[in-house]
């Protein structure tokens, strides 16, 4: 039971962080493999394991690249994805992923030799995204009830959307 004095206009009631038990959103399947000293090859399969009518919005997943990266070929099943030199990475940019499908993503890229020869430390790749409806947790409010000695009729409702804030997958 939480009771407390409502301000005007909306606001966040709680926040709250779990440790176990949590449904993760999307599944990475990556693959690199380095062909030689100029070449590597990126496959990527990314599985979205929430029910077929729910959508995440704003989906963008980098890929990052060997620093010495001079092109990128890149195709994928679903959205646009390109390498973008600043970020030293692939940008994966979905605007609208349904639940409970499957995307690819296939890049091969060229890279200049350098005098270094220094090895590629592989960085993780990064997502963010938003799934409205969504409850990573499982926490769901079951009973919502307002009580109000004042009279003002006050609109009741919950809303789920779970944000990627650190959603990495180490390759």
């Amino acid at each position: 039971t939480i009771t407390f004095i409502p301000p005007d206009g909306e606001f966040e009631l709680m926040r709250y962080r779990v440790k176990e038990g949590i449904r993760l959103p999307f599944r990475l399947v990556p693959t690199i493999q380095e062909q030689g000293r100029s070449r590597v090859s990126i496959n990527l399969k990314v599985h979205a394991n929430y029910e077929s009518r729910t959508f995440a919005n704003n989906v963008t997943i980098k890929i990052p690249v060997p620093p010495s990266t001079a092109t990128a070929r890149v195709t994928t099943t679903r959205g646009r994805a390109r390498f973008e030199p600043e970020q030293k990475a692939i940008v994966w940019r979905i605007k609208r992923y349904a639940g409970d499908a499957e995307s690819f993503l296939s890049a091969e890229v060229d890279t200049v030799q350098t005098t270094k020869g220094k090895s590629w430390n592989r960085p993780p790749i990064s997502m963010e995204f938003q799934v409205p409806l969504f409850a990573a947790s499982g926490l769901h409010v079951r009973f919502l009830k307002v009580y109000d000695k004042s009279g003002y009729q006050s609109t009741r409702w919950v809303r789920y959307i779970t944000r990627a804030g650190e959603y990495q997958c180490r390759i």
